[in-house]
């Protein structure tokens, strides 16, 4: 009888501990995500011109573009591509950019932002970086009279630092 009781007090003893929850995203995350730097520029294409929008960012696991204009609204998720690398940035994944995907509404934030470009001379991306439960947003204003530019051997290439 004293055996069962034993038994059954370390058995509750065992059930106990494992009630605790496991510690979540934002205990285990060194630091929180920080976009650092937004890229847009065209090249020369064989059908046309080819249109790149970039975001660096770090400790990020996952990033968000979206854009208004003139009362048209888009947005995408990025993928990260770490076969594209910039060297003027440093740090950790840092270095590799996230683009739009342009098969989930990307084809259609590069193409508000471009027209927004054309039209007024500038544009607001918004970009909402992630890692676990925290969350960085920041809005982009990228301006054409900032940009290098010199038709139609270089063609638009804006890099813009975010601020902190």
């Amino acid at each position: 009888m004293l055996g069962n009781v034993i038994r059954f007090i370390a058995c509750g003893a065992l059930a106990g501990a494992a009630v605790y929850p496991a510690p979540s995203g934002a205990q285990l995350a060194d630091a929180p995500p920080r976009v650092i730097q937004l890229s847009y520029g065209e090249t020369p294409g064989q059908f046309g011109p080819d249109r790149v929008l970039e975001a660096f960012s770090r400790h990020t696991d996952g990033l968000r573009f979206s854009i208004s204009y003139k009362g048209h609204r888009a947005g995408a998720p990025g993928n990260y591509r770490p076969d594209i690398t910039d060297t003027d940035i440093h740090g950790r994944r840092a270095k590799h950019p996230w683009v739009p995907d342009r098969d989930r509404g990307g084809r259609r934030v590069v193409r508000l932002a471009h027209r927004s470009l054309r039209h007024r001379g500038r544009a607001k991306v918004k970009v909402h970086a992630r890692s676990g439960v925290l969350v960085d947003v920041v809005r982009v204003r990228i301006d054409l009279s900032r940009c290098t530019s010199d038709p139609p051997l270089y063609p638009i290439s804006c890099e813009i630092r975010v601020p902190r």
